[in-house]
Protein backbone atom coordinates (compact mmCIF):
# COMPACT_ATOMS: atom_id res chain seq x y z
CA UNK A 1 0.00 0.00 0.00
CA UNK A 2 1.20 3.25 -0.76
CA UNK A 3 -0.28 6.60 0.74
CA UNK A 4 0.34 10.08 0.02
CA UNK A 5 -0.41 13.15 2.28
CA UNK A 6 -1.34 16.28 0.36
CA UNK A 7 -2.37 19.88 1.23
CA UNK A 8 -5.92 19.08 -0.54
CA UNK A 9 -6.60 15.37 0.17
CA UNK A 10 -4.78 12.28 0.97
CA UNK A 11 -4.59 9.71 -1.65
CA UNK A 12 -4.05 5.95 -0.98
CA UNK A 13 -3.20 2.73 -3.57
CA UNK A 14 -2.42 -0.54 -3.77
CA UNK A 15 -0.33 -2.58 -5.85
CA UNK A 16 0.05 -6.10 -6.52
CA UNK A 17 3.68 -8.35 -7.09
CA UNK A 18 3.65 -7.29 -11.02
CA UNK A 19 3.75 -3.51 -9.69
CA UNK A 20 -0.14 -3.14 -10.68
CA UNK A 21 -2.16 -0.62 -9.02
CA UNK A 22 -5.33 -2.83 -8.03
CA UNK A 23 -7.37 -0.36 -5.92
CA UNK A 24 -7.78 3.34 -5.87
CA UNK A 25 -9.01 5.92 -2.95
CA UNK A 26 -9.00 9.14 -1.91
CA UNK A 27 -10.32 11.74 1.13
CA UNK A 28 -10.21 15.56 0.10
CA UNK A 29 -9.90 18.63 2.35
CA UNK A 30 -8.84 22.05 2.38
CA UNK A 31 -6.47 23.91 4.43
CA UNK A 32 -7.10 27.33 6.46
CA UNK A 33 -5.56 30.70 5.68
CA UNK A 34 -5.66 33.01 9.09
CA UNK A 35 -3.59 35.95 7.22
CA UNK A 36 -2.86 36.56 4.03
CA UNK A 37 0.76 34.47 3.40
CA UNK A 38 -0.26 31.84 6.10
CA UNK A 39 -1.72 28.27 5.49
CA UNK A 40 -2.49 25.91 8.49
CA UNK A 41 -4.17 22.31 8.89
CA UNK A 42 -4.82 20.58 12.09
CA UNK A 43 -2.94 17.00 11.51
CA UNK A 44 -6.14 14.75 13.15
CA UNK A 45 -7.31 16.01 9.61
CA UNK A 46 -4.12 13.83 7.75
CA UNK A 47 -5.05 10.46 10.23
CA UNK A 48 -8.88 10.90 9.93
CA UNK A 49 -8.04 11.30 5.67
CA UNK A 50 -5.79 8.06 5.77
CA UNK A 51 -8.77 5.81 7.69
CA UNK A 52 -11.56 7.02 4.98
CA UNK A 53 -8.96 5.91 2.40
CA UNK A 54 -8.37 2.33 4.53
CA UNK A 55 -12.57 2.08 4.84
CA UNK A 56 -13.13 3.01 1.34
CA UNK A 57 -10.39 0.10 -0.15
CA UNK A 58 -11.47 -2.17 2.21
CA UNK A 59 -15.69 -1.71 0.66
CA UNK A 60 -13.93 -2.07 -2.27
CA UNK A 61 -12.78 -6.06 -1.78
CA UNK A 62 -9.26 -5.01 -0.65
CA UNK A 63 -8.31 -7.59 2.50
CA UNK A 64 -6.33 -5.85 4.62
CA UNK A 65 -4.54 -9.51 5.15
CA UNK A 66 -3.90 -8.85 1.67
CA UNK A 67 -1.85 -5.74 2.75
CA UNK A 68 1.84 -7.04 3.03
CA UNK A 69 4.17 -3.58 3.77
CA UNK A 70 2.61 0.47 3.82
CA UNK A 71 4.49 3.10 2.41
CA UNK A 72 4.01 7.00 3.28
CA UNK A 73 4.38 9.71 1.31
CA UNK A 74 3.53 13.46 2.53
CA UNK A 75 4.04 17.19 1.98
CA UNK A 76 7.34 18.64 2.49
CA UNK A 77 8.30 21.27 5.53
CA UNK A 78 4.83 21.63 7.15
CA UNK A 79 6.05 21.36 10.61
CA UNK A 80 4.34 18.95 13.05
CA UNK A 81 5.18 19.75 16.47
CA UNK A 82 3.89 17.60 19.42
CA UNK A 83 4.05 17.35 22.96
CA UNK A 84 5.41 14.57 25.54
CA UNK A 85 2.19 12.27 24.40
CA UNK A 86 2.03 12.78 20.61
CA UNK A 87 -0.47 15.39 20.33
CA UNK A 88 -0.08 18.24 17.91
CA UNK A 89 0.81 21.55 20.23
CA UNK A 90 -0.74 23.91 17.55
CA UNK A 91 -2.32 23.44 13.88
CA UNK A 92 0.53 22.56 11.51
CA UNK A 93 2.17 25.21 9.37
CA UNK A 94 2.40 24.15 5.95
CA UNK A 95 5.24 24.34 3.57
CA UNK A 96 3.34 27.51 1.46
CA UNK A 97 3.27 29.42 4.43
CA UNK A 98 5.21 32.10 3.70
CA UNK A 99 5.31 34.46 7.60
CA UNK A 100 8.55 33.11 8.04
CA UNK A 101 10.64 35.39 5.85
CA UNK A 102 11.60 37.56 8.46
CA UNK A 103 12.93 34.96 10.85
CA UNK A 104 14.54 33.17 7.51
CA UNK A 105 16.46 36.41 6.77
CA UNK A 106 17.65 37.18 10.53
CA UNK A 107 18.76 32.95 10.88
CA UNK A 108 20.95 33.73 7.13
CA UNK A 109 22.79 36.81 8.91
CA UNK A 110 23.42 35.44 11.62
CA UNK A 111 24.92 31.95 10.56
CA UNK A 112 26.22 33.42 7.58
CA UNK A 113 24.19 33.11 4.07
CA UNK A 114 27.05 30.76 2.58
CA UNK A 115 27.96 29.25 5.08
CA UNK A 116 24.29 28.07 5.75
CA UNK A 117 24.30 26.61 2.14
CA UNK A 118 27.79 24.89 2.33
CA UNK A 119 26.20 23.22 5.85
CA UNK A 120 22.76 21.92 4.84
CA UNK A 121 23.29 22.57 0.47
CA UNK A 122 20.01 24.77 0.61
CA UNK A 123 19.47 28.55 1.52
CA UNK A 124 16.69 28.79 4.38
CA UNK A 125 13.58 29.32 2.66
CA UNK A 126 10.33 30.16 4.55
CA UNK A 127 8.51 26.84 4.24
CA UNK A 128 11.37 25.22 5.62
CA UNK A 129 10.85 23.90 9.08
CA UNK A 130 13.41 25.79 10.82
CA UNK A 131 12.13 29.07 10.30
CA UNK A 132 8.84 28.10 11.73
CA UNK A 133 10.24 26.80 14.98
CA UNK A 134 12.32 30.01 15.44
CA UNK A 135 9.17 31.97 14.56
CA UNK A 136 6.90 29.76 17.20
CA UNK A 137 9.46 30.45 20.14
CA UNK A 138 9.58 34.56 19.59
CA UNK A 139 5.67 34.59 18.87
CA UNK A 140 4.53 31.68 20.89
CA UNK A 141 6.45 31.24 23.96
CA UNK A 142 4.00 28.84 25.35
CA UNK A 143 3.49 26.58 22.90
CA UNK A 144 7.26 26.38 21.87
CA UNK A 145 7.60 25.28 25.54
CA UNK A 146 5.38 22.46 25.24
CA UNK A 147 6.90 20.84 22.25
CA UNK A 148 9.16 17.54 22.21
CA UNK A 149 8.97 16.38 19.09
CA UNK A 150 9.03 17.82 15.31
CA UNK A 151 7.80 15.82 12.61
CA UNK A 152 6.90 16.06 8.91
CA UNK A 153 3.37 14.83 8.20
CA UNK A 154 4.11 11.39 6.63
CA UNK A 155 6.28 10.85 10.07
CA UNK A 156 3.13 11.79 12.11
CA UNK A 157 1.14 8.67 10.40
CA UNK A 158 3.77 6.57 10.52
CA UNK A 159 4.11 7.46 14.37
CA UNK A 160 0.02 6.54 14.58
CA UNK A 161 0.70 3.33 13.10
CA UNK A 162 3.61 2.23 14.57
CA UNK A 163 3.95 4.14 18.00
CA UNK A 164 7.87 4.76 16.70
CA UNK A 165 9.48 8.49 16.38
CA UNK A 166 10.90 8.55 12.69
CA UNK A 167 12.09 10.54 9.90
CA UNK A 168 13.69 9.74 6.53
CA UNK A 169 16.37 11.67 4.71
CA UNK A 170 14.34 12.77 1.37
CA UNK A 171 11.84 14.81 4.44
CA UNK A 172 14.78 15.56 7.15
CA UNK A 173 16.39 16.92 3.42
CA UNK A 174 13.66 20.03 3.65
CA UNK A 175 13.72 20.50 7.29
CA UNK A 176 16.53 23.07 6.78
CA UNK A 177 18.46 21.66 9.77
CA UNK A 178 19.36 18.68 8.15
CA UNK A 179 23.44 17.99 6.67
CA UNK A 180 22.16 16.40 3.07
CA UNK A 181 25.86 15.53 1.34
CA UNK A 182 26.09 13.45 4.52
CA UNK A 183 22.30 12.23 5.12
CA UNK A 184 22.18 13.15 8.52
CA UNK A 185 21.14 15.81 11.30
CA UNK A 186 23.08 19.32 11.26
CA UNK A 187 23.93 19.04 14.91
CA UNK A 188 26.55 22.19 14.69
CA UNK A 189 23.53 23.74 13.68
CA UNK A 190 20.81 22.71 16.43
CA UNK A 191 23.40 23.45 18.87
CA UNK A 192 24.08 26.89 17.14
CA UNK A 193 20.18 27.78 17.56
CA UNK A 194 19.54 26.56 20.72
CA UNK A 195 17.48 23.56 19.48
CA UNK A 196 16.89 20.32 21.12
CA UNK A 197 18.26 17.52 19.71
CA UNK A 198 16.36 15.12 21.22
CA UNK A 199 12.88 17.00 19.74
CA UNK A 200 14.40 15.14 16.30
CA UNK A 201 13.85 11.68 15.74
CA UNK A 202 16.24 8.83 14.56
CA UNK A 203 16.37 9.36 10.20
CA UNK A 204 16.72 6.14 7.96
CA UNK A 205 16.75 5.54 4.59
CA UNK A 206 13.14 5.47 2.62
CA UNK A 207 12.83 2.26 2.06
CA UNK A 208 14.04 0.84 5.20
CA UNK A 209 11.55 -0.68 7.72
CA UNK A 210 10.81 1.09 10.93
CA UNK A 211 8.39 -0.78 12.38
CA UNK A 212 5.12 -2.43 12.28
CA UNK A 213 1.36 -1.61 12.89
CA UNK A 214 0.35 -1.79 16.54
CA UNK A 215 -3.10 -3.18 18.18
CA UNK A 216 -3.47 0.02 18.66
CA UNK A 217 -3.25 1.34 15.49
CA UNK A 218 -4.88 -1.97 13.97
CA UNK A 219 -8.41 -1.68 15.78
CA UNK A 220 -8.25 2.39 14.57
CA UNK A 221 -7.62 1.42 10.85
CA UNK A 222 -8.71 -1.82 10.07
CA UNK A 223 -5.02 -2.95 9.25
CA UNK A 224 -3.51 -6.50 10.60
CA UNK A 225 -2.13 -6.21 13.67
CA UNK A 226 2.30 -6.45 12.25
CA UNK A 227 1.99 -5.11 8.93
CA UNK A 228 5.14 -3.77 8.34
CA UNK A 229 5.57 0.14 8.21
CA UNK A 230 8.66 1.54 6.02
CA UNK A 231 10.06 5.18 6.47
CA UNK A 232 8.59 6.55 3.55
CA UNK A 233 9.52 9.43 1.26
CA UNK A 234 8.88 13.12 0.75
CA UNK A 235 6.23 13.70 -1.79
CA UNK A 236 7.99 14.72 -4.54
CA UNK A 237 11.03 12.22 -3.65
CA UNK A 238 8.19 9.29 -3.69
CA UNK A 239 6.79 11.01 -6.86
CA UNK A 240 10.03 10.86 -8.50
CA UNK A 241 10.48 6.87 -7.60
CA UNK A 242 7.44 6.37 -8.62
CA UNK A 243 7.59 7.86 -12.00
CA UNK A 244 11.32 6.04 -12.60
CA UNK A 245 13.14 9.25 -11.94
CA UNK A 246 16.37 7.34 -10.58
CA UNK A 247 19.12 8.64 -12.87
CA UNK A 248 20.41 11.86 -13.84
CA UNK A 249 18.79 11.55 -17.75
CA UNK A 250 14.89 11.54 -16.76
CA UNK A 251 13.31 14.53 -14.54
CA UNK A 252 9.93 15.23 -13.08
CA UNK A 253 7.10 17.58 -13.47
CA UNK A 254 4.63 17.77 -11.63
CA UNK A 255 1.81 19.92 -10.93
CA UNK A 256 -0.37 19.08 -7.60
CA UNK A 257 -1.15 22.30 -5.19
CA UNK A 258 2.21 23.62 -5.81
CA UNK A 259 4.65 23.03 -8.74
CA UNK A 260 7.55 21.44 -9.54
CA UNK A 261 10.40 20.72 -11.60
CA UNK A 262 13.20 17.69 -10.38
CA UNK A 263 15.93 15.98 -11.74
CA UNK A 264 18.76 13.83 -10.28
CA UNK A 265 21.85 14.18 -8.70
CA UNK A 266 24.36 11.54 -8.14
CA UNK A 267 26.35 13.07 -6.18
CA UNK A 268 25.44 16.49 -3.56
CA UNK A 269 26.85 19.53 -4.73
CA UNK A 270 30.51 20.19 -2.67
CA UNK A 271 30.29 22.38 0.40
CA UNK A 272 32.07 25.74 -2.12
CA UNK A 273 29.73 24.63 -4.75
CA UNK A 274 26.59 24.84 -2.71
CA UNK A 275 28.14 27.99 -0.99
CA UNK A 276 27.59 30.27 -3.94
CA UNK A 277 24.12 28.19 -5.48
CA UNK A 278 21.09 30.21 -6.20
CA UNK A 279 19.79 30.51 -2.99
CA UNK A 280 16.13 29.60 -4.12
CA UNK A 281 17.76 25.84 -5.94
CA UNK A 282 16.47 23.06 -3.65
CA UNK A 283 18.94 20.20 -2.96
CA UNK A 284 17.84 17.16 -1.13
CA UNK A 285 18.63 13.34 -0.79
CA UNK A 286 16.38 11.00 -3.05
CA UNK A 287 14.42 8.04 -1.70
CA UNK A 288 17.05 5.79 -3.60
CA UNK A 289 20.27 5.49 -1.35
CA UNK A 290 23.21 7.17 -2.49
CA UNK A 291 20.86 9.98 -4.47
CA UNK A 292 20.11 13.31 -4.34
CA UNK A 293 17.75 15.31 -6.60
CA UNK A 294 17.89 19.18 -7.35
CA UNK A 295 14.38 20.79 -7.23
CA UNK A 296 12.68 24.39 -8.30
CA UNK A 297 9.23 25.08 -6.63
CA UNK A 298 6.66 27.52 -7.61
CA UNK A 299 3.52 27.28 -4.57
CA UNK A 300 0.70 27.80 -6.46
CA UNK A 301 0.31 25.76 -9.46
CA UNK A 302 -2.69 23.35 -9.27
CA UNK A 303 -3.72 26.08 -6.60
CA UNK A 304 -4.23 28.77 -8.99
CA UNK A 305 -6.42 26.86 -10.61
CA UNK A 306 -8.78 26.03 -7.53
CA UNK A 307 -8.77 29.40 -6.62
CA UNK A 308 -9.84 30.44 -9.97
CA UNK A 309 -12.49 27.81 -10.03
CA UNK A 310 -13.91 28.58 -6.58
CA UNK A 311 -13.23 32.74 -6.60
CA UNK A 312 -14.03 33.80 -10.34
CA UNK A 313 -15.41 30.56 -11.98
CA UNK A 314 -18.37 30.54 -10.46
CA UNK A 315 -17.91 26.97 -9.09
CA UNK A 316 -17.30 25.10 -12.41
CA UNK A 317 -15.75 22.04 -13.27
CA UNK A 318 -11.98 21.87 -13.89
CA UNK A 319 -13.24 20.36 -17.52
CA UNK A 320 -15.91 23.36 -17.81
CA UNK A 321 -12.70 25.67 -17.35
CA UNK A 322 -10.23 23.70 -19.69
CA UNK A 323 -13.24 23.92 -22.42
CA UNK A 324 -13.24 27.57 -21.68
CA UNK A 325 -9.37 27.76 -21.79
CA UNK A 326 -9.76 25.83 -25.39
CA UNK A 327 -11.91 28.67 -26.92
CA UNK A 328 -8.66 31.05 -26.51
CA UNK A 329 -5.85 31.75 -28.58
CA UNK A 330 -2.54 30.89 -27.26
CA UNK A 331 -1.04 33.72 -25.31
CA UNK A 332 -4.52 34.89 -24.28
CA UNK A 333 -4.68 37.91 -26.38
CA UNK A 334 -1.83 39.50 -24.65
CA UNK A 335 -2.82 38.96 -20.71
CA UNK A 336 -0.71 37.48 -18.43
CA UNK A 337 -0.82 35.47 -15.03
CA UNK A 338 1.45 35.90 -12.61
CA UNK A 339 0.79 32.97 -9.68
CA UNK A 340 2.10 34.81 -6.72
CA UNK A 341 -1.01 33.91 -4.73
CA UNK A 342 1.06 33.26 -1.52
CA UNK A 343 4.31 35.08 -2.25
CA UNK A 344 6.68 32.63 -4.71
CA UNK A 345 10.00 30.48 -3.82
CA UNK A 346 11.73 29.66 -7.12
CA UNK A 347 13.13 31.57 -8.52
CA UNK A 348 12.38 34.91 -6.14
CA UNK A 349 12.15 33.47 -2.57
CA UNK A 350 9.45 36.54 -1.90
CA UNK A 351 6.58 36.79 0.97
CA UNK A 352 5.43 39.72 -0.60
CA UNK A 353 5.08 39.11 -3.82
CA UNK A 354 1.13 38.76 -4.58
CA UNK A 355 -0.63 37.62 -7.82
CA UNK A 356 -2.16 39.24 -10.50
CA UNK A 357 -3.76 39.22 -14.03
CA UNK A 358 -1.71 41.98 -16.21
CA UNK A 359 -2.75 43.54 -19.58
CA UNK A 360 -6.44 42.98 -19.06
CA UNK A 361 -8.25 45.06 -22.06
CA UNK A 362 -11.84 45.31 -23.53
CA UNK A 363 -11.49 42.62 -25.87
CA UNK A 364 -10.85 39.73 -22.97
CA UNK A 365 -13.58 37.04 -22.19
CA UNK A 366 -13.60 34.67 -19.19
CA UNK A 367 -11.60 32.01 -21.45
CA UNK A 368 -8.59 34.51 -21.86
CA UNK A 369 -8.45 34.61 -18.35
CA UNK A 370 -8.64 30.81 -17.84
CA UNK A 371 -6.12 29.98 -20.38
CA UNK A 372 -3.79 32.81 -18.74
CA UNK A 373 -3.82 30.56 -15.23
CA UNK A 374 -2.81 27.43 -16.85
CA UNK A 375 0.16 29.49 -19.41
CA UNK A 376 1.14 31.87 -16.12
CA UNK A 377 1.79 28.06 -13.97
CA UNK A 378 3.82 26.70 -16.67
CA UNK A 379 6.00 30.28 -17.00
CA UNK A 380 6.32 29.46 -12.85
CA UNK A 381 7.65 26.53 -14.04
CA UNK A 382 9.46 27.51 -17.19
CA UNK A 383 11.36 29.59 -13.90
CA UNK A 384 12.19 26.42 -12.40
CA UNK A 385 13.35 24.89 -15.22
CA UNK A 386 16.21 27.14 -15.53
CA UNK A 387 17.72 27.06 -12.07
CA UNK A 388 17.42 23.59 -11.73
CA UNK A 389 19.70 23.20 -15.33
CA UNK A 390 22.17 24.92 -13.07
CA UNK A 391 23.21 21.69 -11.95
CA UNK A 392 21.94 19.00 -14.86
CA UNK A 393 21.78 19.90 -17.75
CA UNK A 394 21.62 16.45 -18.99
CA UNK A 395 17.83 15.18 -18.75
CA UNK A 396 16.78 13.45 -21.57
CA UNK A 397 12.91 13.36 -20.74
CA UNK A 398 10.96 14.23 -18.30
CA UNK A 399 7.68 12.87 -16.57
CA UNK A 400 4.80 14.58 -15.77
CA UNK A 401 2.36 13.89 -12.53
CA UNK A 402 -0.14 15.46 -10.78
CA UNK A 403 -3.44 16.35 -11.96
CA UNK A 404 -2.32 18.12 -15.57
CA UNK A 405 -1.83 14.64 -16.94
CA UNK A 406 -5.81 14.82 -16.69
CA UNK A 407 -5.62 17.85 -19.08
CA UNK A 408 -4.19 17.73 -22.96
CA UNK A 409 -4.54 21.04 -23.20
CA UNK A 410 -2.82 21.88 -20.32
CA UNK A 411 0.25 19.65 -20.85
CA UNK A 412 0.40 21.19 -24.45
CA UNK A 413 0.67 24.71 -22.94
CA UNK A 414 3.69 23.00 -20.43
CA UNK A 415 4.83 21.12 -23.43
CA UNK A 416 5.43 24.53 -25.74
CA UNK A 417 6.38 27.22 -22.80
CA UNK A 418 8.72 24.73 -21.52
CA UNK A 419 10.57 23.89 -25.38
CA UNK A 420 10.38 20.17 -24.26
CA UNK A 421 8.73 17.06 -24.79
CA UNK A 422 7.00 15.50 -22.22
CA UNK A 423 6.71 11.82 -20.99
CA UNK A 424 2.74 10.98 -19.27
CA UNK A 425 2.49 7.69 -17.80
CA UNK A 426 -1.27 6.17 -17.34
CA UNK A 427 -1.10 6.90 -13.62
CA UNK A 428 -1.13 10.33 -12.12
CA UNK A 429 -0.31 9.23 -8.20
CA UNK A 430 3.13 9.44 -8.91
CA UNK A 431 3.68 9.70 -4.76
CA UNK A 432 1.61 7.13 -3.56
CA UNK A 433 2.88 4.86 -6.47
CA UNK A 434 6.44 5.95 -5.16
CA UNK A 435 5.85 5.06 -1.78
CA UNK A 436 4.08 1.40 -2.53
CA UNK A 437 7.10 0.52 -4.63
CA UNK A 438 9.26 1.03 -2.04
CA UNK A 439 6.99 -0.93 0.53
CA UNK A 440 7.31 -3.53 -1.65
CA UNK A 441 11.53 -3.30 -2.35
CA UNK A 442 11.81 -3.94 1.12
CA UNK A 443 9.83 -7.10 1.14
CA UNK A 444 12.01 -8.12 -1.79
CA UNK A 445 9.26 -8.41 -4.23
CA UNK A 446 11.72 -6.31 -6.98
CA UNK A 447 14.92 -5.36 -6.85
CA UNK A 448 14.99 -2.34 -9.00
CA UNK A 449 12.80 0.31 -9.10
CA UNK A 450 13.46 1.82 -12.54
CA UNK A 451 12.89 -1.84 -13.81
CA UNK A 452 9.55 -2.14 -12.05
CA UNK A 453 8.45 1.42 -13.17
CA UNK A 454 9.42 0.89 -16.92
CA UNK A 455 7.42 -2.77 -16.88
CA UNK A 456 4.05 -0.44 -16.20
CA UNK A 457 2.19 0.08 -19.27
CA UNK A 458 1.22 3.39 -20.84
CA UNK A 459 3.43 6.24 -21.55
CA UNK A 460 2.07 8.99 -23.66
CA UNK A 461 4.24 11.45 -25.10
CA UNK A 462 3.59 15.09 -25.43
CA UNK A 463 5.87 17.51 -28.25
CA UNK A 464 5.77 20.96 -28.77
CA UNK A 465 3.80 22.13 -31.43
CA UNK A 466 4.22 25.54 -33.40
CA UNK A 467 3.22 27.58 -30.42
CA UNK A 468 6.36 27.70 -29.21
CA UNK A 469 7.16 31.19 -30.45
CA UNK A 470 4.03 32.94 -28.88
CA UNK A 471 5.01 31.06 -25.68
CA UNK A 472 8.79 32.40 -26.19
CA UNK A 473 7.40 35.91 -26.29
CA UNK A 474 4.95 35.14 -23.36
CA UNK A 475 7.56 34.06 -21.11
CA UNK A 476 9.37 37.24 -21.46
CA UNK A 477 7.01 39.57 -20.47
CA UNK A 478 6.02 36.88 -17.93
CA UNK A 479 9.87 37.49 -16.31
CA UNK A 480 9.41 41.20 -17.44
CA UNK A 481 6.10 41.85 -15.27
CA UNK A 482 7.46 39.65 -12.48
CA UNK A 483 10.79 41.36 -11.93
CA UNK A 484 9.24 45.00 -11.94
CA UNK A 485 7.01 43.86 -9.48
CA UNK A 486 9.28 42.14 -7.09
CA UNK A 487 11.66 45.51 -7.51
CA UNK A 488 8.25 47.78 -6.12
CA UNK A 489 8.32 45.88 -3.18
Amino acid sequence: MGVDIGTEGTKALVIDEQGRIVKRAYSSYTFDVPKSGWAEQDPEIWWNAFRSCLGDLWAQGISPADIIAIGAAGQMHSSVLLDETGEAVMNSILWNDTRTKTVCDQILRSVGHERYQALTCNSLLPGFTLGKLVWVKTHLPEVYERIRHVLMPKDFINHRLTGRWTADVSDASGTGIFDVRNRRWQTSLMSELDLPQAWFPPVFESGAIIGSVTPAASEATGLQTGTAVIAGAADNAAAAVGMGIVDRDRGLISIGTSGVVLSCLEEAPSAQKAATQNPTLHVFCHAIPEMWYAMGVTLAAGASLRWFRDSLGHGASYDALMDAAAQSEPGSNGLIYLPFLTGERTPYNSDQLRAGFIGIHLQHKPAHFVRSVLEGVAYSLRDCLEVVQSLNRHVDEFIVTGGVVNSPLWLQILSDVLDRPLAVRSYSEGAAYGAAALAGLSQGFWTRIDALVKDQPGKERVAPSSNVAVYREGYDRYKTYAQSLLHRL
